[in-house]
């Protein structure tokens, strides 16, 4: 490594680098703009006050604004000690005030109320040390000394810039000595490159690295970056892993928030804080990765009501405000990642905010294979052996299959061997055959919906599917695959039609069996609960009822209530639903020969594509192959 003496004094150096951190305090707590005011500086972790309140006094002078009287507030050695009387004295009798805040201290409430604003400085980063170095000792810090320098705690730091010490021999003292604290190495930090499936949110994630590095190199506006993805999805997909995984790939910083985390702060003040505080960080060591986890927590403000409702539509607008605009987040791209999309505000997912939304799925078989064989990693086993721990793990979540993997691999550990595809079947909930009547029962079921939907021309079929193996937790055993032309007016009818649609496998069920199953209802997702919703939406906000209204109930929460607390309404939708399902009955009668045809077909396989659907039920069945592998 080149050498680069320093020739002066390192206190001259440390006092330079957080000065371009509080500079940059400064600045966002409007000092510069003229007015006198009262200003807390909360220093970072570990920040020595003495030094910092140097750096304060360089800046002030520097810009003419010395009148400035700097005090301090420092952290207590026990909780209720801290001693704020100087503080306090000071921004009782002087106009324009910095008091400097060590991280870790209790702010009272006679100083929080007193000062204008209190704002964070940011820590040591690469960029402060390279202007520090130029401007007080005239050294050319290349950038990425400075990034392997700045990992080091800063006092630790500035002690080892010595003058006329080469940066070379600084970096070895420094990796040398015991005080360096590096963060513990966790087990599997994938890159996005490393993940298997994730759709169309990992190409976005491709297309936000050469959108970052594009603009890191001043070939883009930020306002021209993709920077707001809502990322939806089970429990255990893999949400926070994409987020972090994104980060490494694009060379960015990664903050993980969540509405939760925020709250926990304290009142409403302190958590909108909480939540500026996040952004600000994010932005002030730019680019970042800032994800907000179960951001529906949130809540959406159509939905408020009772004493909490202005507690938490001003939550919304201030989130709202810290998204509005790409350009006021310059450097932040913000993933807000939901079990339930539903529940989030209209407004965080319009235009310049989460703007794009991607539905994660549970993973299918050649996804599960590849996660199994990450997590296994460096250990593997065979081809064989990993399709069926695969297949094995249908309906299991990515989390799933790293607990699955772990464990497996501590029981291999502590019998000094290595891991086997049975440590991990040990583990995975039994499968059990999807056989005899309660084959038959889901693949008569399935062909229900597919009749129907294939006699009212709901949609073309892309397959028909029931599968073999049944899962505990597993709340599904079959579905229909339609491919819905999009279409810019639906009609009553168009409605009517896909309710039938819904209701084929119930009415499949009562004229084969002479009753329905549960499996059609009793949890969120099923067919009832589907044609539920869709007929109290064409009752209640499309005006296609009895009567011509609009009500504003736009998830399955207020749907849901708005049938609980309107006799009218949910007498019209169990009208609607009883006719739907009467009609689906009589397409299924004369369908019965097809339907049987069709049952046959998927007793035997698992999968059926659409065009031998259409050719089954016409009575005209093509050439098919055996048997498949399962879809899941």
């Amino acid at each position: 490594m080149r050498s680069f003496p320093l020739s002066e004094r390192a206190s001259t150096l440390e006092v330079h680098t957080y000065a371009c951190a509080v500079r940059t305090a400064l600045r966002r707590g409007k000092v510069f703009l003229g007015a006198d005011r009262l200003l807390g500086l909360r220093l970072p972790a570990g920040a020595w006050i003495d030094a910092y309140k140097d750096a304060t006094e360089t800046i002030l002078k520097s810009v003419g604004l010395d009148r400035y009287a700097i005090t301090s507030l420092a952290a207590a050695p026990r909780p209720g000690e801290a001693d704020a009387s100087d503080a306090i004295y000071t921004i009782r009798y002087r106009a324009a005030v910095i008091v400097l805040i060590q991280d870790g201290a209790t702010v009272p409430m006679e100083l929080e109320v007193g000062l204008d604003d209190i704002v964070d400085v940011p820590p040591v980063n690469p960029r402060h040390l390279v202007t520090a170095a130029k401007s007080s000792v005239a050294l050319d810090m290349p950038l990425e000394v400075a990034r392997k320098l700045v990992v080091h705690p800063a006092r630790t730091l500035f002690l080892a810039l010595r003058p006329g010490r080469s940066l070379g021999v600084v970096l070895e003292k420094l990796e040398a000595t015991k005080e360096v604290k590096f963060e513990k190495p966790k087990p599997w930090e994938p890159r996005l490159e490393d993940l298997e499936g994730y759709g169309d949110a990992k190409q976005w994630a491709l297309d936000l690295i050469v959108d970052l590095n594009d603009w890191r190199q001043d070939r883009i506006r930020w306002d021209d970056v993709s920077s707001g993805l809502l990322l939806s999805g089970p429990p255990g997909t893999g949400k926070t892993m994409f987020a972090a995984a994104v980060a490494r790939s694009c060379g960015a910083n990664f903050i993980a928030a969540s509405s939760a985390q925020w709250q926990s702060k304290g009142h409403l003040g302190d958590m909108l804080r909480a939540m500026r505080r996040s952004f600000r960080e994010a932005e002030l060591d730019g680019p970042t990765i800032l994800l907000i986890d179960e951001i529906d927590s949130l809540g959406d403000r159509g939905s408020f009501s009772g004493h909490n409702a202005e507690y938490n539509t001003e939550v919304v607008n201030a989130m709202l405000e810290l998204l509005d605009g790409s350009a006021a987040r310059s450097g932040v791209v913000v993933i807000g990642a939901t079990n339930y999309p539903h529940k989030v505000d209209p407004a965080l997912r319009r235009p310049g905010r989460l703007d794009r939304h991607s539905a994660l799925e549970l993973p299918d078989l050649e996804t599960r294979a590849q996660i199994v064989k990450l997590h296994l990693a460096p250990q593997q086993i065979a081809a064989e052996d990993l399709r069926t721990v695969a297949t094995a793990t249908v309906g299991r979540s990515g989390a799933d299959l790293k607990q699955y993997v772990a464990d497996a691999k501590r029981k291999a550990r502590r019998q000094t061997r290595p891991v086997e595809a049975a440590d991990i079947l040990a583990l995975v909930p039994a499968v059990r055959l999807l056989e005899g009547e309660e084959r038959r029962i889901a693949c008569i079921h399935e062909s229900g919906h597919a009749v129907v939907g294939l006699e009212l021309s709901v949609a073309e079929i892309n397959a028909l599917v029931v599968v073999k193996r049944s899962v505990s937790g597993q709340s599904t055993q079959g579905y229909v695959q339609w491919q819905i032309p999009p279409t810019g007016f639906r009609n009553r009818q168009t409605y009517l039609d896909k309710l039938a649609m819904l209701l084929g496998g119930i009415a499949a069920e009562k004229v084969f069996f002479g009753g329905h199953f549960d499996g059609a209802g009793g949890f969120v997702g099923s067919d009832l609960q589907l044609a539920t919703d869709l007929a109290t939406v064409m009752v209640a906000a499309f005006g296609m009822g009895d009567t011509m209204a609009y009500t504003h109930a736009p998830t399955p929460e207020l749907l849901q209530r708005l049938r609980e607390n309107d006799t009218d309404v949910r007498q019209q939708v169990e009208r609607v639903l009883s006719d739907q399902l009467a009609r689906a009955c009589e397409i299924v009668n004369g369908n019965r020969a097809g339907i049987d045809r069709l049952v046959a077909a998927l007793e035997k396989r698992e999968v059926i594509s659409g065009s031998e659907v259409q050719a089954i039920v016409a009575g005209n069945p093509i050439s098919v192959p055996k048997a498949t592998g399962s879809p899941t």
